[in-house]
């Protein structure tokens, strides 16, 4: 059923004399956009991305995404080749000094877990998916290291997330999104921690 009906067969004056349109009407606009849910707020731009970016291009200690132990365990059976081109790794004050010292700054401030960092190589993409709602909490912050020209983040109902190399997203991950790097150069971003905004 469309919204404008649901909503009108909400209101219990409809088939009487005293319905009133304007009302009816003002009453569904408010409605409408409390059904709307928001997929993405924008939390700040991390100037020290380049920076970030040299070391990530150093970093040798990359795992397979997928046999990673933050990787959820239904993605195990796929193995090595299950999920191409997507890798993780763990910074540490030695290996990220840039990296850890602009999150040891904000961590208490957002609530940011242990962060993680994932590479996504050229050409490689991050299926249609979405979060485990019941394992799983309903908003992370995302940081795009570097976004290359071409990379697309997408995310349902709202569209493609307007990133820009070092702009951290606030990310609603129980909606379906997808990445697809299509473009010739690796994509690097930091997954700094999951929010749960009802506790």
């Amino acid at each position: 059923m469309p919204k404008v009906e649901e909503y009108y067969e909400e209101d219990e004056l409809r088939n009487t004399s005293l319905f009133n349109r304007k009302k009816h009407f003002q009453l569904t606009a408010e409605k409408f956009q409390k059904d709307i849910t928001e997929c993405w707020e924008f939390i700040e731009n991390c100037e020290e991305h380049l920076e970030i970016l040299e070391e990530c291009k150093r970093c040798k200690d990359w795992e397979i995404y997928s046999l990673s132990e933050v990787a959820p365990k239904r993605l195990a059976k796929f193995g090595k080749k299950g999920f191409p081109g997507r890798l993780v790794c763990f910074p540490t004050y030695e290996t990220f000094p840039t990296f850890m010292s602009w999150w040891e700054k904000r961590k208490d401030r957002y609530r940011y877990n242990p962060p993680e960092i994932r590479k996504l190589d050229a050409g490689a993409v991050i299926l249609p998916h979405t979060h485990d709602v019941k394992l799983e909490n309903e908003f992370l912050y995302n940081m795009s290291i570097n976004h290359p020209e071409g990379c697309f983040f997408g995310i349902k109902p709202g569209g493609k997330v307007p990133y820009k190399a070092g702009d951290v997203y606030k990310i609603k991950v129980h909606n379906e999104h997808c990445v697809w790097n299509n473009s010739t150069e690796d994509r690097y971003h930091a997954i700094l921690g999951v929010i749960d905004d009802i506790k």
